[in-house]
C-alpha cells in the first residue's frame, strides 16, 4: 500500500494545482477507502477459502453409484471368483451397504488404529495371513464389550464353550472373552486349527462363524469344498463377503471417500500387562489409588474383570504404561499386610489367646 500512497501523493501534490491542505484531505479519504477495500478483500478471501474447504469435503463423498468394486479381490491369498455374476452380486451388495454406513466405517478406521497393531504383530509371529485382522471388524466392529444375541462376547465374539476351550476362563467376576489379548491369542490358534483341517481360509473363516461341525456336515452333504458354492446359513454366506469388504475399504479408505486427520484416530492400545497371583480379592479401587489413576481408567483397561476386584487366583492385569513398578511395590506391601493379619495369636494355658 506504501507505493499506492506514494503515487497518490505525487499526483495530488504536484500535478493537480490544489493546495497542500486540500491534497492532504483527499489523501486521507483515499487512504480510508483503500483500508476498507483491503478489509473487504480479506473477508472475501476468507470466505472463498472456507467455501473451497467445504467443496473439498463434499467432494470426498461422491454418490454411492460412483464407487466400484476392484476387478480382482483376494482374501488370505484366495481369489474371490467375481467372474461369477452371482458371487459378484453378493460382494457388491455388502460393498454398497458398508459404504452407506459412513459412521460405522469411520469407527472402523478409528478403532483399527487401536487394535490392529497387536493383531498384526501376532499374525506375523504365528505366520498367519494378515487379512485375518479383518475378522473382528465383521464380528464386533472392534467393540471390546460387544455381546451378540446368541451370547457371543468380546472383540472376537467367542461363545462361552469355545472361549473356554481356547483358554478364556469364566467365573465369578471374570470373563476372559473380553480380555483382548487372551481372546486374540485364542482366536488365532482356533483359526490356525481350522485351516489345518479344511485347507482353505474361506472355509476356516466360515467354520469360525458357524462352527466346524456345521461346515463338515455341509461339505459331506453337498460334496464340495468350495465355500462360494456351499449352501450355508444366510449369515455365514454373507460372512466372508463382509470380511472382504472390510479389507477393500480399510486398505484404501480415501479411495472411497473416507478421510481422517491423523489426530482423529483413536490412540493405540498401550498397556503394561502383568500376571499376578492374589490370595483374596484385590479391589481395583486400591490398584487405581496405588498407581495414581482413576478407578474408571483401570476398570476400562480390564473389561474381563466384570466385578470390582481381581478374583482370587492367578490373573493378567492391564495397567497404564509406566505404572507396573509402582503397582508391584503396592502388591508386595498388600500381601505382607495380609500375611500379618492372618498370623494367629499364640494361645496361653487357658486357651484364651493370652499368655
Amino acid at each position: 500500500m506504501g507505493s499506492i500512497l506514494c503515487i497518490l501523493f505525487l499526483t495530488f501534490g504536484n500535478g493537480s494545482g490544489q493546495s497542500l491542505k486540500e491534497s492532504s484531505g483527499d489523501l486521507r479519504e483515499l487512504t480510508e477507502r483503500i483500508k476498507i477495500l483491503e478489509n473487504s478483500t480479506e473477508a472475501l478471501r476468507s470466505e472463498v477459502t472456507a467455501l473451497k474447504e467445504k467443496i473439498d469435503t463434499l467432494s470426498y463423498r461422491r454418490p454411492l453409484w460412483s464407487y466400484k468394486l476392484p476387478k480382482e479381490v483376494y482374501l488370505c491369498g484366495e481369489k474371490i471368483p467375481l467372474e461369477d455374476r452371482q458371487i459378484w452380486e453378493k460382494l457388491d451388495r455388502e460393498f454398497i451397504v458398508a459404504l452407506d454406513s459412513e459412521a460405522q466405517v469411520l469407527l472402523w478406521m478409528k478403532r483399527s488404529r487401536r487394535y490392529f497393531p497387536y493383531i498384526e504383530q501376532r499374525l506375523k509371529e504365528m505366520n498367519l495371513p494378515e487379512d485375518l485382522k479383518y475378522i473382528p471388524i465383521t464380528e464386533s466392529g472392534l467393540r471390546p464389550y460387544a455381546v451378540s444375541s446368541s451370547g457371543a462376547g468380546g472383540i472376537w465374539q467367542f461363545i462361552p464353550s469355545t472361549g473356554e476351550k481356547y483358554g478364556m476362563r469364566r467365573g465369578v467376576g471374570l470373563d476372559e472373552r473380553f480380555d483382548f489379548f487372551k481372546a486374540t491369542e485364542g482366536a488365532l490358534i482356533y483359526l490356525k486349527t481350522l485351516y489345518e483341517e479344511f485347507q482353505s481360509w474361506t472355509l476356516a473363516m466360515a467354520a469360525y462363524h458357524a462352527g466346524e461341525n456345521r461346515i463338515r456336515k455341509e461339505i459331506e452333504l453337498q460334496k464340495t469344498r468350495n465355500y462360494f458354492y456351499l449352501n450355508l446359513p444366510m449369515e455365514t454366506e454373507r460372512y466372508i463377503f463382509k470380511i472382504a469388504v472390510a479389507k477393500i475399504i480399510l486398505s484404501n479408505p480415501e479411495r472411497y471417500g473416507f478421510v481422517l486427520e491423523e489426530n482423529e484416530f483413536y490412540d493405540p492400545l498401550r498397556v503394561e500387562r502383568i500376571q499376578i497371583e492374589v490370595p483374596q480379592p484385590l479391589p481395583l479401587i486400591e490398584v487405581a489409588r496405588a498407581i495414581g489413576y482413576y478407578y474408571k481408567e483401570v476398570k476400562e483397561l480390564n473389561p474381563h474383570l466384570s466385578a470390582d476386584s481381581v478374583p482370587v487366583g492367578t490373573h493378567f492385569l492391564n495397567l497404564p504404561s509406566g505404572t507396573s513398578e509402582k503397582f508391584l511395590f503396592f502388591l508386595s506391601t498388600w500381601k505382607k499386610e495380609l500375611e500379618q493379619k492372618s498370623i494367629p495369636l499364640p494361645k496361653g494355658p487357658s486357651g484364651t489367646g493370652h499368655p
